[in-house]
């Protein structure tokens, strides 16, 4: 009779624990894409697929670093740091060549839209508001949509993919505008500085797919661009 109550006891004691690390792996998968959001969804799939990607614009070097500041077109907060040499240029070079790959996208050259902005600037528009920049440069440029981007942070790491002293750190956000009526029909966002497992073990998923290594900030970026466009609105053509 006692072995059998006590092997009843061992058998709760055991479901017991695999129930726990069953909700702790719930919370893992719920929390592995806790930086991608999209705050509005998308009103209807774009029926014609001109797209303007402007660069993205570094928001550190006008503000400031250490400043908790809102996105000027969704209004998510994030606080700025460092931004390495050609993190502007880098991030739109990435988003433009993942998007150049999506059926029925045309993309508007980028370099086209520093000319439109010289011209607001000469007729003293740029006291325009930055949604309305943007859509005027995409109506110009006879786009359908425009993504733009702030970049407010973009560390890289200091050390190895093996031991760091400083690890690789980003912020950045981009939306997908839409020309006719200026509303924003998507948002990506991603904020991180990479942590071991060991202080953050909500991000399992995230240490996996990086093999649990330190990542540079490149490849960091990379991998969140890629996780945002999966959320991005169909393009319809007819």
């Amino acid at each position: 009779m006692h072995t059998i109550k006590l092997n009843k006891e061992k058998v709760k004691s055991f479901n017991a624990v695999w129930l726990k690390l069953f909700f702790i792996f719930l919370i893992f998968l719920s929390a592995c894409r806790s930086h991608v959001t999209v705050p509005e969804p998308a009103l209807a799939p774009l029926t014609s697929g001109k797209l303007l990607i402007l660069p993205f614009k570094n928001l550190s070097g006008i503000y400031g670093e250490n400043v908790s500041l809102r996105c000027p077109l969704c209004g998510n907060v994030f606080m700025t740091g460092e931004v390495i040499d050609n993190a502007e240029d880098f991030l739109t070079q990435s988003l433009i060549s993942l998007m150049e790959s999506r059926k029925g996208v045309e993309l508007i050259p980028s370099a086209q839209a520093q000319g439109v902005w010289s011209e607001m600037l000469s007729r003293d528009e740029d006291r325009l508001s930055d949604r309305d920049q943007i859509v005027e440069t995409g109506r110009t440029l006879g786009a359908d949509a425009v993504m733009a981007g702030y970049v407010y942070r973009f560390k890289e790491r200091i050390g190895t993919g093996y031991s760091v002293d400083s690890p690789a750190s980003a912020a950045f956000d981009v939306h997908l505008v839409d020309v006719a009526s200026s509303r924003i029909l998507w948002t990506g966002r991603f904020d991180e500085t990479q942590r071991s497992l060991s202080e953050n073990l909500f991000k399992i998923v995230a240490f996996l797919k990086r093999k649990g290594a330190w990542v540079t900030v490149d490849k960091m970026a990379v991998s969140a661009l890629e996780d945002m466009l999966q959320t991005f609105p169909e393009i319809n053509t007819r």
